[in-house]
């Protein structure tokens, strides 16, 4: 197996087939040593057409073709075209990964939701006032009791304004 050819599987489309993050390294179809051993002419090295009898051409056997191709055009066009596949699955890769974060966020959400929601119902409540505040401070100026007009009732004034409801209703 050639070196073209084992990198041409190497890259060929496959998948769910994770692939390593590293930059892909530029390589040349061929190298000064190369063509300086080469000794059959050019139309033996050059690559044969993508043949279209026997079926569809995988991205990989044509970039194979392209990069292994001695027109320096179809070359430059075949590594812009392995340049771009490998965007475009480090892009599709970053999005699949994007889903899955969104859809854990909301997972997590909901989650917390139903935390919040259960945490409210075991919290203790706070007491409601019986009296209203207005109502006691008025009461307790017309029977000379000393309030303050902001803040706290003394608890002796809030205990003579709850013994009169007593005593009102004992009448």
């Amino acid at each position: 197996m050639t070196v073209a050819a084992l990198l041409a599987l190497i890259e060929e489309e496959l998948p769910g087939i994770p692939r390593h993050p590293a930059p892909r390294i530029p390589r040349a179809p061929f190298s000064a040593k190369d063509t300086t051993m080469n000794t059959q002419p050019e139309t033996a090295a050059r690559p044969s057409a993508p043949n279209s009898t026997t079926g569809p051409l995988t991205v990989g056997a044509l970039l194979a073709w392209a990069l292994g191709h001695s027109d320096r055009a179809v070359r430059r066009h075949g590594e812009q075209a392995h340049d771009n596949l490998g965007w475009l699955r480090t892009r599709h890769a970053a999005d699949e990964e994007l889903a899955r974060v969104d859809a854990e966020e909301r997972d997590l959400e909901e989650r917390l939701a139903a935390v919040r929601a259960r945490r409210a119902e075991l919290k203790p409540k706070k007491p409601t006032r019986d009296y209203d505040a207005a109502e006691v401070r008025a009461w307790a100026q017309a029977h000379n009791l000393s309030v303050p007009a902001r803040g706290q009732l003394p608890a002796a004034v809030l205990d003579a304004w709850r013994a009169r409801d007593n005593t009102a209703a004992d009448r």
